[in-house]
């Protein structure tokens, strides 16, 4: 097999292993009445290890899989986890390390960002999600992503290795 090929492989099983954790570990901790979203944090890890492009791609991915086993519209997680996912690997292309804490306040930042995209446009296409728990439920991703990303980019690495310059990141220089 080749690298691309044992790649996509891992790809596909660290986003396996992700929602499964995230269905049957993840759902059963709660705080302030919230849970995290280990999803979010490995398109987080993407985006901040392989640019916009790993972002969205995982994004989309990672959010069809989990759209499948939730009761919520379909497509609604795809979306927003894309969006981060691009709006992630445009900051880590732009800051150019994934080390230090940069990857912790950016992982807490698109917690904030998709908590908050989630809820409106599920509000805009006609489900009741009430803003008043917004604020906990934003806080709560915003600390799982910031507590995750980090593990999260050492699989990454593994997943796809330490990548190449991103075509953003070569315009750039």
């Amino acid at each position: 097999m080749s690298g691309r090929r044992w790649s996509a492989a891992r790809a596909a099983l660290v986003l396996v292993v992700a929602l499964v954790l995230q269905m049957t570990v993840v759902a059963d901790l709660r705080m302030a009445d919230a849970i995290g979203d280990l999803m979010l944090a490995v398109v987080v890890a993407a985006g901040l290890t392989g640019g916009a492009d790993r972002g969205v791609t995982y994004g989309f991915v990672a959010g069809v899989l989990y759209d499948a086993v939730l009761d919520t519209p379909f497509g609604l997680s795809a979306l927003t986890y894309a969006l981060v996912g691009y709006a992630v690997g445009l900051a880590g292309s732009a800051l150019m390390r994934t080390s230090g804490w940069w990857p912790v306040g950016v992982g807490v930042v698109a917690g904030l960002v998709q908590a908050t995209l989630y809820t409106s446009l599920g509000n805009l296409l006609g489900v009741a999600y009430p803003f008043g728990d917004l604020p906990a439920i934003a806080l709560v991703m915003a600390a799982w992503c910031g507590l995750l990303v980090l593990p999260l980019i050492r699989v990454m690495w593994w997943v796809h290795g330490h990548s190449e310059a991103d075509r953003l990141e070569v315009l750039w220089r």
